[in-house]
């Protein structure tokens, strides 16, 4: 992993949640397996850095955790995108792709007065 991508994901992980849980409820041991997954372990999620950002999101009302059982006595802890949630995702996945094409500008910028030179 490179030593900036951690820096990376500090600020986006709360988008990176959101948009996992607009798929599909899940328990917190899938949203690691399926984060790590798909970002070939580029960027890393654990529970230790998860939860507080899931319990921050469900404090904002953006999430909303249940409990469902699965076997006689083991219970999970689900997560589940609320309306408000669905919202607030759309508007950061707009300033995100704002931010990035404005980040794209300049890394590909190639001054005209410096090739003239």
């Amino acid at each position: 992993m490179g030593k900036y991508c951690e820096k990376l994901k500090r600020g986006s992980i709360e988008l990176l949640l959101l948009k996992l849980l607009s798929e599909s409820d899940l328990y917190g041991y899938q949203i690691v397996q399926l984060f790590n997954d798909l970002t070939n372990e580029t960027i890393t999620l654990t529970i230790g850095n998860m939860y507080p950002t899931l319990y921050k999101l469900e404090e904002k009302e953006f999430v909303k955790s249940y409990r469902k059982l699965t076997g006689k006595r083991m219970e999970r802890v689900y997560y589940h995108l609320t309306d408000l949630g669905k919202k607030e995702l759309k508007e950061m996945i707009h300033d995100y792709n704002s931010v990035i094409d404005a980040t794209n500008n300049i890394l590909n910028y190639k001054s005209i007065i410096s090739e003239a030179e």
